[in-house]
């Protein structure tokens, strides 16, 4: 990290909660937990009261990438809100692990262990769940959503993300299987952690679904039929979505698998989730008060005319809100799915 930053701060995960972080200046953090190291990119705004949460990325070419892997580290002067990049510790597992997920080990799971980092630095801030976005693309964005998860009432907003590792492509896979379970066979890892490789089983067994902003590109067929269209079955089936929304957006792009993940588009999208333009909840509304639940629904109202307003102005670049066209999307995937 040293050619990163600066300042790099090696301490105790016990010491975290309490510990005098510098402010408004990108600093580095080591967390040496159990012969692990975990590794983050951390810079805290004391006058704003956002987070932002940015995850690792696969494919990585381990002869021309050094570790600790911090995307979009170059983006960090573009906000004005408190920033955490966390790298993934499991490419020290081996130099054949191209692509991590965050796995760790059969008795570490290291995703839960930063969780646990990110939960700590955030008492320590004192920021609220529902200000914190985890933003990603493909492994990004799993563990944006896993951590979204795991960090309730907070946001994942994912582009192109991977919701069932198994669905992935095979060496990356099988190199899991390899060097985090010992070769163990695929039937006995997903007996017992399934959680770790399956968004859906994560949600089960957290019983939670979080807000999830979830951008697709139609041009990417593996992202679409075989992680998109699985998504959307796996939601049908649950009983409930603890009155979370899902949104999923499909946008069409010649680049495939990483259309549309340029700073120049998804930094601005970043700002208006973040601002609840283009995405807004409101927590449940309890008063008996009408006068007070019609000002709410009134403002409601507004933001969602705003939503579309901004909608409207990405259709030059043809992106298309999903759930406007669901119905008839679902009916062309399902003919035409047996093709790929």
């Amino acid at each position: 990290m040293r050619d990163l930053v600066d300042k790099i701060i090696k301490i105790n995960i016990s010491e975290i909660k309490n510990y005098n972080f510098p402010e408004n200046e990108l600093f580095g953090l080591e967390i040496l937990e159990n012969n692990v190291k975990y590794e983050f990119l951390i810079k805290l705004r004391p006058n704003n009261n956002k987070l932002i949460c940015f995850g690792a990325k696969g494919g990585l070419d381990r002869e021309k990438r050094d570790l600790p892997d911090f995307p979009r580290f170059s983006w960090h002067n573009s906000f004005q809100e408190s920033l955490i990049y966390y790298a993934d510790p499991t490419f020290y597992i081996s130099k054949e692990i191209k692509t991590g997920w965050y796995m760790g080990t059969e008795d570490n799971w290291y995703l839960e262990r930063i969780a646990e980092i990110i939960l700590k630095i955030v008492e320590n801030f004192e920021v609220e769940n529902k200000n914190i976005l985890f933003y990603g693309t493909s492994v990004g964005g799993f563990s944006s959503i896993m951590l979204a998860t795991l960090f309730k009432k907070s946001t994942a907003l994912v582009g192109n993300p991977q919701i069932l590792i198994s669905n992935h492509y095979d060496s990356p896979y099988n190199n899991i299987k390899k060097y985090c379970f010992n070769d163990q066979c695929e039937e006995k890892i997903l007996e017992k952690y399934s959680y770790r490789f399956n968004v859906f089983d994560l949600f089960k067994r957290e019983s939670y679904v979080p807000h999830i902003i979830y951008l697709v590109n139609a041009k990417s067929k593996r992202d679409l039929y075989k992680q998109c269209v699985p998504f959307i079955r796996e939601l049908g089936k649950l009983s409930s979505f603890n009155d979370n929304d899902v949104e999923v957006i499909i946008y069409h792009d010649k680049d495939g698998h990483v259309g549309r993940v340029t700073r120049t588009v998804a930094i601005p999208l970043i700002k208006l989730v973040l601002d609840r333009k283009i995405y807004y909840y409101e927590e449940n509304i309890t008063t008996s008060n009408n006068d007070i639940v019609s000002e709410k629904l009134k403002e409601r109202d507004i933001l969602i005319n705003k939503q579309k307003d901004i909608i409207n102005d990405y259709k030059s670049r043809k992106i298309v809100k999903f759930a406007d066209k669901l119905n008839n999307l679902i009916k062309k995937i399902f003919k035409h799915n047996n093709n790929f």
